[in-house]
């Protein structure tokens, strides 16, 4: 296991990114649906976000409600932000400071990974998707959709998500809820970060790899129990009708039941 890096007393793993990656100072707005905002670090003035156009760090995005962003960077890592979502690129890292709402991260392979960061915890991921939500609570949620990701406390306890795993950890920033399995195939037609935009997710193929891989699993008997579909989506914009014909249906009937795991380390 490699070193954890130090970020303002707080867990910090791009995943072992190279050092010789860029960081995410930078991203163009590739779509935008409804009402996005950027507001100035420098004097907090507020301009409507526009298409093609180029976001700069330490400046913020804010969005509206029923609005979503996608923002693509030079090295092609995907960021699609949901309604009322508040966030910002941190300046010298490739990391993300989320405030508020709820988003979805995709670095590709040899990019240099990511991390989004919302109080004292920290998500990283290298050649990964996952999506992160802020919950009404203050609590911080964590869905790996292909790849692993590292979730991080502020007393640097942490655990690996794989594919078609779920972690929430509560609003101190210090615990984690049980570990849960959910669907991979069942929750993606359904999101809105990933079938509310016009072209299909870069990481699309790897995500749907990833769902018959665990597909197998479950037919196999090694997934015995996976958590309810509504548990799932809580805090993320879902759709109620399927978007995309190229992705599978989503349940008539979500399953509700859950299993909980412990996997942290310290």
């Amino acid at each position: 296991m490699k070193k954890l890096f130090l970020l303002a007393g707080l867990a910090f793993l791009p995943f072992m990114a190279s050092n010789a990656a860029a960081p995410l100072t930078e991203s163009t707005f590739t779509e935008i649906i409804r009402d996005a905002k950027v507001v100035a670090a420098k004097d907090k003035s507020v301009a409507t976000a526009q298409t093609n156009t180029v976001f700069h760090a330490p400046d913020r995005v804010r969005t509206g409600n029923a609005s979503r962003v996608e923002m693509t960077a030079p090295d092609k890592t995907i960021t699609r932000i949901g309604a009322n979502t508040i966030f910002s690129f941190d300046a010298a890292e490739r990391t993300i400071l989320l405030e508020q709402g709820s988003l979805l991260f995709h670095a590709p392979k040899g990019a240099g990974g990511g991390t989004i960061r919302y109080r004292g915890t920290a998500a990283a991921v290298l050649g990964t998707t996952m999506i992160c939500a802020v919950l009404p609570d203050g609590s911080f949620k964590v869905l790996c959709l292909e790849g692993e990701v590292k979730v991080t406390l502020k007393n640097l306890l942490y655990i690996i998500l794989k594919a078609g795993e779920m972690i929430i950890v509560r609003p101190d920033g210090e615990t984690f809820r049980a570990l849960e399995v959910f669907s991979i195939e069942k929750t993606i037609s359904r999101l809105v970060l990933i079938v509310g935009f016009s072209e299909p997710l870069s990481s699309l193929p790897l995500i749907l790899a990833a769902a018959q891989l665990q597909n197998a699993a479950i037919a196999a008997g090694t997934i015995p129990f996976i958590t309810g579909f509504d548990q799932v989506v809580f805090g993320i914009d879902i759709v109620f009708k399927l978007m995309n014909p190229g992705l599978p249906r989503p349940p008539e009937t979500p399953d509700r039941t859950q299993v909980p795991v412990s996997r942290t380390h310290p």
